[in-house]
């Protein structure tokens, strides 16, 4: 297990943003240009090491245990390799007293340095690490795909249950009130995640031991041709507006991480990117992937209007969307 977000907010924030070693005191995100973005240049390193055969790695401490805040402390490149190097002089206990030294520092004299703030910054970051965990982050791409697959949304009953957990949990989640503008793609994200749950789950059955699927329900008029038409379109109908809640639930994800890269950590999901969605197969068997975002004229407060305004009008300004004008008066 790697640093959490939670853990990285703290070592950063009250380290100051600054190297930690002894008079060093280095900036470590130097700022945006006009045609760059920030750049990171101080690292997260570890007291005793992330591994017993690293610097000062002897030690009883676990794997997560040595990923923890306790045991990290906040360097430019320079002054980790030094300690590294040299691990007889920087010792654990070294390490340690230079750490207190500087977050002590950085309390009483860096100029600047807000204690509230940085407490705010820490719940941010705890709560978008459990937002992270119930929405599946990590996996994405795989369990939206179930939704967006074969005309017939489906899910695994583990992820159907953590979004309505999550669901849930933002509902009841009391905010700092420090950013407002991330506090409401959060609120944009949940609306959006509550109006797909409740749609998917009025045509959904159980399918085999751990899924949900949406239930063909215009099998019931199978023998009446008429009734049967107008239930294969209802069904149509249906099966296209999950799939784009689902591709608006995207964009709503990737709206909060961009909320969080302005007001949070600047470097967020740098590595991992935007999230995806994958949706097909199409007639030539084909699966397209798919990078959905609001764009400009849609990154005011609330992109999401509802799910009536959705389904009539503003699905059919996004940049992707499955259904139609006609599906969208079926009734």
């Amino acid at each position: 297990m790697g640093i959490c977000l939670k853990t990285h907010k703290m070592l950063w924030g009250r380290a100051g943003n600054r190297c930690a070693f002894e008079d060093c005191r280095k900036e470590l995100v130097v700022d945006a240009t006009e045609t760059d973005d920030e750049s990171i240049i101080g690292q997260e390193c570890h007291i005793v090491a992330g591994k017993v055969d690293g610097p000062r790695g002897d030690s009883e401490l676990t794997n997560d245990q040595r990923n923890k805040y306790g045991n990290l402390i906040l360097l430019c490149s320079v002054h980790h390799k030094i300690i590294d190097d040299q691990p007889g002089k920087y010792t654990v206990e070294v390490l340690q007293s230079m750490k207190k030294a500087h977050e002590e520092w950085v309390k009483t004299r860096l100029e600047g340095y807000d204690e509230n703030r940085q407490r705010d910054d820490e719940l941010y970051a705890d709560h978008l690490e459990k937002f992270e965990r119930l929405a599946d982050f990590a996996h994405w791409n795989a369990w939206t795909s179930y939704l967006l697959s074969s005309g017939q949304p489906g899910i695994q009953k583990e992820v159907h249950n953590n979004l309505h957990e999550l669901n849930k949990w933002l509902f009841n989640r009391l905010w700092p009130k420090r950013y407002q503008k991330l506090e409401m793609a959060f609120e944009n994200f949940r609306r959006v995640l509550n109006d797909m749950l409740v749609l998917f789950d009025s045509h959904a059955v159980r399918f085999g031991d751990d899924e949900l699927i949406t239930e063909k329900f215009y099998r019931s008029a199978w023998g009446d041709t008429e009734l049967e038409d107008k239930l294969v379109n209802q069904f149509e109908a249906h099966c296209y507006l999950v799939e784009d809640l689902v591709v608006e639930l995207t964009r709503a994800g990737n709206f909060i991480c961009d909320m969080v890269r302005r007001y949070l950590i600047p470097n967020y999901r740098m590595q991992d990117g935007v999230l995806v969605i994958t949706a097909g197969p199409c007639a030539d068997l084909s699966l397209l992937t798919y990078r959905v975002q609001y764009q400009n004229d849609a990154r005011f407060q609330f992109p999401y209007l509802g799910l009536e305004k959705f389904r009539r009008e503003q699905r059919f300004t996004r940049d992707l969307f499955f259904g139609s004008k006609e599906d969208s008066d079926v009734e």
